[in-house]
């Protein structure tokens, strides 16, 4: 197959990661993978990169990163929309609505009749991303990202979720049943390895003395919840150490810990040093407030955690609730950053326990996650849809 991935965040970021993972591994299946995605830097011309055999290509646009993450470049969307005009593609897969992904899947399931997939990765509109905003952003933007959310999820011949809490939404959008696929996010255990803490910890020059928190984000959701259970934690135990990878912390939440000296933070990392830290880590922290925001996702880094073959503590929201449940990877927290800590510290200090949850994380992660697995389910929704759009057209043609 000749497939087409119209991803909007920036490359590397977001939901590229996502794509990138079914990408690679549709390629170790035999098939041919092409990404579009937007640019991390300015660019003049189209940028394209092989990279594990998937053809990557980021689309020049004047705005700001912020905006080309955002999947909103007015230029990008016209050059993909070109690009698509002079391609040839089995099936394309269209990853979230912004204008960089709906306009170039619209001319591809109206004009090119290219059997077209859809996914919904997060809840972008009312009660989603859009509730982080300003609210004159809001009030501008709310209405058009409302409508095209809920209306692109229709048009596909099927509809790939990431949550069981979206597949409920998108029924009650009126999207049937029988189009709809549930696909969490993936665990990529053959680069994210349970290596030694000691000898990891020398690579990065962390001491070996110390109990370690780990926690990374692209976007601090819920990093208020995080540093209130920190503050707690860094009171009752002075051997704790917080490192984080992603996005800063805003210095004034640091300022406000306990002991804001106990905090190390790597920034972005490139992937195979990111990889290669997780296992320095005693315990994964990963913040998840139980609010309509959350319910829609299922962040990469729940997957990373598990191949690491570490334990976490999250709270009881959406999917992450069965997840743990039925794997016993870690514990469940409520709300409150009291309980939040709590559960934190009991790992910290429960050796047995942080030994076991962190087997079973990567078992889970090898058994049920590995995107090698994922990725075929998305490989047969693939081959039906062809096979069904094919029928169609030789119907018609008849």
């Amino acid at each position: 197959m000749k497939i087409l991935f119209l991803n909007h965040n920036v490359k590397g970021k977001g939901t590229y990661i996502r794509c990138f993972n079914f990408a690679k591994h549709l390629v170790r299946f035999g098939h041919s993978v092409v990404i579009l995605t937007s640019a991390p830097n300015r660019i003049s011309t189209p940028q394209k990169e092989q990279i594990e055999g998937v053809q990557v290509i980021c689309m020049p646009d004047p705005i700001g990163e912020r905006f080309r993450n955002g999947g909103l470049g007015p230029v990008d969307t016209i050059l993909r929309c070109v690009f698509l005009l002079n391609s040839r593609f089995d099936i394309v897969e269209s990853f979230d609505h912004r204008p960089v992904v709906l306009y170039p899947a619209l001319l591809t399931k109206y004009f090119l009749r290219i059997p077209l997939i859809s996914e919904w990765t997060d809840l972008h509109g009312e009660g989603g991303s859009l509730s982080l905003r300003p609210t004159w952003l809001q009030k501008l933007i709310g209405p058009y990202e409302n409508f095209t959310e809920r209306k692109s999820k229709k048009i596909a011949e099927k509809l790939i979720v990431i949550s069981r809490w979206l597949g409920e939404r998108a029924i009650h959008l009126g999207v049937p049943e029988s189009r709809i696929i549930y696909i969490p996010g993936g665990a990529d255990i053959d680069k994210i390895l349970p290596r030694p803490k000691e000898e990891v910890r020398r690579t990065f020059g962390l001491p070996l003395d110390k109990k370690i928190i780990g926690y990374t984000a692209g976007t601090h959701y819920d990093v208020s919840l995080l540093m209130k259970a920190i503050y707690v934690i860094q009171r009752a135990k002075r051997d704790v150490l917080l490192i984080t990878t992603g996005a800063m912390l805003d210095e004034q939440l640091k300022a406000r810990l306990y002991d804001p000296e106990r905090v190390i933070e790597f920034g972005f990392l490139p992937y195979e040093q990111y990889a290669e830290l997780l296992p320095a880590v005693d315990v994964f922290m990963f913040p998840f407030a139980n609010k309509t925001l959350n319910k829609g996702r299922w962040p990469n880094k729940i997957g990373d955690y598990m191949a690491a073959g570490r334990p976490t503590v999250s709270n009881s929201t959406g999917d992450i609730v069965e997840l743990f449940k039925e794997h016993n990877i870690g514990l469940l927290a409520s709300d409150d950053p009291e309980d939040f800590a709590v559960k934190t510290i009991n790992i910290l200090t429960d050796e047995d326990l942080s030994l076991r949850v962190g087997r079973n994380a990567r078992k889970a992660a090898e058994k049920y996650y590995d995107w090698s697995l994922l990725t075929r389910k998305l490989e047969s929704c693939f081959i039906q849809v062809i096979k069904s759009h094919s029928g169609q057209t030789n119907n018609q043609a008849e």
